[in-house]
């Protein structure tokens, strides 16, 4: 049988550059599922983390600053907070002050 047209889905998205409804969707599914804690996981105010990201780096690349557009619309993501406090040598708790513990406790129960 021979093959019609490109496939959908995840193979679609990443090889074709698809971005139909389907290749989305698949997608989205795909990262879900690579998640740490998918079920467990929730965003948190990101000035903290952004004042404290423009405070160690004098010239904030241009990725970082859409990242920071990115967390003021939608929130920062918990492990991506934690990922980018523990990048630059510091506990998030730093960061965040005792507010980070409460989180934590608050998406554990």
């Amino acid at each position: 049988m021979a093959k019609t047209g490109n496939p959908h889905g995840i193979s679609g998205y990443k090889r074709n550059k698809c971005r139909c409804e389907v290749c989305l969707a698949a997608y989205e599914a795909y990262n879900t599922a690579r998640r740490k804690n998918p079920e467990k996981s929730f965003t948190i105010d990101p000035e903290p983390l952004i004042r404290f990201i423009t405070k160690l780096e004098s010239p904030v690349p241009a990725a970082t600053q859409q990242a920071f557009a990115r967390w003021r619309r939608n929130g920062v993501d918990v492990f991506v907070a934690d990922r980018h406090c523990v990048r630059r040598g510091a506990h998030p708790s730093e960061v965040y002050g005792s507010e980070w513990f409460e989180l934590e406790a608050v998406n554990a129960g």
